[in-house]
């Protein structure tokens, strides 16, 4: 039976579907939603935090600098202040005494106090940071302030000059900018990683997840239908063969249904055979018990015998000892005893003759009783292996009966299967039609399956994620 209508899958339609999941699968790698939306943000986030971190930069440092300004002139202010009376008593002692207290600041690195461009008065601070006296001029990178002394009459007295080393600003301006700069790089991960973990759990998980699923099923079904579409193909044509099949397979079990109606035949055969071998063992056995017993006769009756004879050779002793004593007593009473001398000694010698037959009729008794006692045994091993032949037999009489029994169930068993297998010759005659109409389906279901998975992969690639 032959399938119209179908158009299996071949090489061609299997290379066209793998060239388009593979440019689907590079277009997924190159592009995708979630990973544009996350360099627009890391843009985004890096050009404001910048922006702010320059400005806050400026600002800080202009603060610092207007800061700085003010101190140093206050400190100026005070300073100039505080030596008007000192200089003008010209106390010397009390002058140095001012300049050094205003050198614990530790950001002013001079103080120089000068009288026109002669410097009357300097301290500065050496390598190791300590106040040191100086009458040279001050050079480096440096903050100057100069403030002019003068008197109470406005007579001017010299000025003062506060040199502020910019070093200690600058450490504190390397630390805000460090701690800006972490304060910026932790904010643009913290918000980046937010916006990107909350885009992956709110969208991209749910329909990644949603496609996922689509695109197993769809990918399941593909091929599914064309397998169920091969399948389809190859159970219309192997329907014909499989009805013949069943024809060959029905014809068959008929046969071998008669040879089991055989086998039980010969089963009950061989069970009436069984019965008679029983029978027969158990005469056979009754015999060897019989038998048994008359050896057992046989040994008591020897061992009567032998205490017979035993009982002969005591008198043939007995007699012996009183012809001893009468030829002793012939030979006291002389010629007279003579005659009787003779005698005695004829019944000493038949006693003695008498005696040593009476030992081998013993010895011989005795050997008679150990061979029967011996074949004895044997006829009890004899008749051990009887009773266990005659269990066997009814064993296998009980077996017997079983085989036939069960090959009686077979046959029946066959008959039914027999009769199974042509309701499954037809059931196959109309498996064949459907499959024709299946094949047909599997293959518009494919189809449609395929253009389904373009458009999985189109929105696979719009997510950015991997389905």
């Amino acid at each position: 039976m032959k399938v119209r209508g179908h158009v299996p899958l071949n090489a061609k339609n299997e290379w066209e579907l793998r060239s388009v999941m593979k440019k689907t699968s590079d277009s997924h790698r190159k592009s995708g939603i979630q990973v544009k939306l996350s360099i627009i943000l890391i843009f985004t986030l890096t050009a404001v935090l910048t922006g702010f971190s320059l400005f806050y930069y400026v600002k800080t440092k202009s603060d610092m600098k207007k800061e700085l300004h003010n101190r140093t002139e206050f400190f100026a202010e005070n300073l100039s202040a505080s030596l008007v009376m000192p200089l003008w008593e010209m106390r010397d002692a009390i002058v140095e005494k001012i300049i050094d207290s205003s050198m614990l600041e530790k950001q002013i690195i001079a103080v120089i106090i000068r009288q026109e461009k002669k410097i009357l008065y300097g301290r500065i601070r050496d390598s190791n940071w300590n106040i040191v006296k100086t009458d040279k001029e001050i050079s480096g990178n440096y903050y100057l302030k100069s403030k002019d002394i003068f008197s109470k009459d406005k007579e001017h007295l010299g000025s003062v000059e506060i040199y502020i080393t910019l070093k200690f600003m600058q450490k504190e301006l390397d630390d805000e900018v460090f701690i800006m700069f972490a304060v910026c790089v932790i904010t643009d991960v913290s918000l980046f990683l937010i916006m990107f973990f909350s885009l992956k759990k709110w969208v991209i998980f749910p329909v990644s997840h949603i496609i996922k699923g689509i695109s197993e099923g769809t990918e399941q079904i593909f091929f599914s239908s064309g397998q169920v579409a091969e399948a389809s193909q190859s159970l219309a044509e192997g329907n014909s063969e499989q009805a013949a099949s069943s024809e060959e397979i029905s014809s068959s079990l008929e046969e071998v249904s008669f040879m089991v109606k055989q086998n039980a035949e010969y089963a009950g055969n061989t069970d009436n055979f069984m019965k008679e071998v029983i029978k027969l063992v158990e005469k056979a056995l009754n015999t060897m018990n019989r038998l048994q017993a008359s050896m057992e006769d046989i040994i008591r009756t020897g061992q009567q015998t032998s205490g017979l004879v035993k009982t002969i050779d005591n008198i043939a002793f007995q007699t012996s000892l009183l012809a001893l004593n009468a030829a002793i007593e012939a030979a006291r009473a002389g010629e007279a005893g003579s005659g009787f001398a003779v005698v005695a000694n004829e019944v000493r010698n038949l006693a003695m003759r008498t005696s040593e037959t009476a030992r081998n009729t013993s010895a011989l008794i005795e050997g008679t009783a150990e061979k029967i006692r011996t074949h004895g045994e044997i006829l009890s091993q004899t008749l051990e292996s009887f009773i266990k032949t005659n269990d066997y037999a009814h064993k296998m009489g009980k077996l017997i009966v079983r085989i036939a029994e069960t090959s009686e169930e077979q046959a029946l068993r066959i008959g039914l299967l027999n009769k199974a297998v042509k309701e499954t010759d037809k059931i196959t005659q109309n498996n064949a039609a459907d499959s024709v109409e299946t094949a047909s389906a599997s293959e518009e279901m494919k189809a449609q399956v395929e253009k389904i998975r373009i458009f999985v992969d189109e929105l696979t690639v719009l997510i950015g994620k991997k389905a």
